[in-house]
C-alpha cells in the first residue's frame, strides 16, 4: 500500500466502509493496527506495515490516516465488516451503550467474563459471533445485521421504552406496576442493574407511608420528585422527606433531569454509599 495521495483519517476511513467511528477503531484495535496508550490511539509496527502514518493538526493534534486503497483491504470488508457491534445496536435502538449490553444480559444472550462479554448458546442462535481481541485476548461480540428484526429483542426494548400503560399504572421489566414513566425508568435501571429493590414498600414508622423504592441489601431508599409526581401524592411525599429526616436513614432523591441521565447520574450516587454498578 504505496499510494497515499488520498490518505483518511480513521472517522473517513469508517464513514467509507459505513461503520460508526467507534466500531472502526475497534475492529483496527482487534487487527492489532493500532493501540490505546493513555488518552491516544498509537500504530502498532503492523499498522505501520498497513500503511499507516501520522498526520499533525494545529487543531486536532496528532492523528493516524491511511492510504485510500484501505478501504479495499479483506481484513475490513471480509464477513465480520458486516457484523454489528454493541454501540452500533444501542444507537439502531435508541438506547445507551450500557443498556443495551444489561437487556442482552437480561435475555441470557451474553455473559460477563472476566474481562470482557461471552456468548451463550441462546445468543449465537440469535446471531451472534464470539470475538477476542488480538493484542489483549479480551473477547467481545458481534451480531448479524438481522438480529435488528428479532422479535424477541424488539419486544424486549419496547417493553423498556415504552411499557405498557394501564388506568393508572406503567408496567416495569420486572413486573412492577409504577404510577408515572419516571418511576417506569428508575425501576428498569434498578432491574437491569442487578439491585434488588421493592416497590411502594412501606416505611418502619408510625402513619401509612411507603418509598417509592428500596434496596434491601443496602437499606437505601430512593425517592423520584419531579413533574410526574401526581399533585395527589405531594402532600405524602413532603410527610415522608420528614420522617426520612428523623429516621436518619439513607436516601436518594432524584429530580427529572438526573432521571433523564440515570446512566449518569445514579452510579455516581450510589456510590456514596458503597454501591457499584
Amino acid at each position: 500500500m504505496s499510494d497515499k495521495s488520498h490518505p483518511l483519517s480513521t472517522s473517513a476511513l469508517a464513514k467509507t466502509l459505513d461503520k460508526t467511528t467507534k466500531q472502526m477503531f475497534t475492529e483496527l484495535e482487534s487487527l492489532g493496527w493500532i493501540k490505546r496508550v493513555d488518552d491516544s490511539w498509537l500504530l502498532t509496527s503492523k499498522g505501520e506495515f498497513e500503511g499507516g502514518t501520522y498526520r499533525e493538526s494545529a487543531k486536532f493534534g496528532r492523528y493516524i490516516i491511511w492510504p485510500s486503497e484501505t478501504v479495499t483491504h479483506r481484513a475490513l470488508v471480509s464477513v465480520d465488516s458486516h457484523l454489528l457491534s454493541f454501540d452500533y445496536l444501542a444507537t439502531q435502538l435508541l438506547l445507551s451503550d450500557r443498556t443495551i449490553v444489561l437487556l442482552l444480559q437480561e435475555l441470557g444472550w451474553i455473559k460477563a467474563g472476566r474481562k470482557g462479554w461471552l456468548l451463550t448458546a441462546l445468543g449465537e442462535a440469535a446471531g451472534g459471533f464470539q470475538r477476542e481481541n488480538r493484542s489483549t485476548g479480551i473477547p467481545y461480540i458481534m451480531w448479524r445485521e438481522d438480529v435488528l428484526d428479532n422479535s424477541i429483542l424488539t419486544a424486549r426494548v419496547t417493553s423498556f421504552q415504552q411499557g405498557s400503560e394501564g388506568k393508572n399504572d406503567y408496567l416495569c421489566c420486572d413486573g412492577h406496576n409504577v404510577t408515572c414513566e419516571a418511576e417506569r425508568k428508575i425501576d428498569n435501571w434498578l432491574y437491569l442493574s442487578g439491585l434488588l429493590h421493592a416497590y411502594r414498600t412501606g416505611l418502619p414508622c408510625e402513619g401509612d407511608l411507603d418509598a417509592d423504592f428500596y434496596l434491601p441489601q443496602h437499606q437505601l431508599y430512593i425517592e423520584y420528585w419531579g413533574k410526574e409526581t401526581p399533585k395527589s401524592m405531594l402532600s405524602a411525599k413532603i410527610e415522608k422527606k420528614e420522617k426520612f429526616i428523623k429516621m436518619g436513614v439513607d436516601l436518594i432523591e432524584l429530580n427529572d433531569e438526573e432521571v433523564a441521565n440515570l446512566d449518569e447520574a445514579l452510579p455516581r450516587m450510589l456510590l456514596k454509599y458503597n454501591i457499584e454498578v
